[in-house]
């Protein structure tokens, strides 16, 4: 295979390696609604059957209102940014960041939201902040969540550049 084919053939792995895991991440963004819903009714309802619940749903309305929203938007993400491979085609190395860094991106996202639902502090410390005290899922959301941010940046980035080399071959 010669070296554009090769290019190719990783850019469209990628591609579909980030469609499957987007559309993972984004079927427990929207499962993540129950969760929503349940906190709302303070019940495990959905229609017509309630089920018996005693105590209170975990976590909070606005908890599971983000991890609800966040989960869906991170697959989709992941998505977009797997459909930009072939046209923006990056070389081989950037390839593999773009793609495992969104794939670390949406499962540590995924960690972060559900972790700082069911946390004291919301998962934004690994210590006691002013919103609660330090526990352990709020320490494994912040640690987890908090390593996806640089994996996003460098991804995207490097898609911008990808993108920005193209366009300038064009000119």
């Amino acid at each position: 295979m010669t070296d554009p084919d090769r290019l190719l053939a990783t850019a469209r792995q990628g591609r579909l390696r980030l469609i499957q895991q987007g559309a993972v991440i984004a079927v427990i963004g929207l499962l993540s609604g129950f969760g929503l819903v349940f906190s709302i009714l303070d019940a495990l309802h959905v229609w017509p059957v309630t089920l018996p619940y005693a105590g209170d749903i975990p976590g909070s309305e606005h908890g599971w209102r983000v991890a609800h929203v966040a989960g869906v938007m991170n697959g989709m993400l992941m998505i977009i940014a797997g459909l930009a491979l072939v046209p923006v085609l990056p070389g081989i190395r950037a390839q593999r960041w773009v793609v495992w860094g969104m794939v670390y991106t949406g499962w540590g996202n995924t960690v972060f939201f559900h972790c700082a639902n069911l946390s004291a502090n919301r998962g934004l410390s690994a210590g006691t902040t002013q919103l609660g005290d330090a526990d352990a899922l709020g320490a494994i959301g912040y640690l987890i969540g908090a390593s996806t941010i640089p994996l996003t940046i460098v991804a995207l980035g490097l898609l911008a550049c990808a993108a920005t080399v193209r366009l300038r071959a064009r000119n």
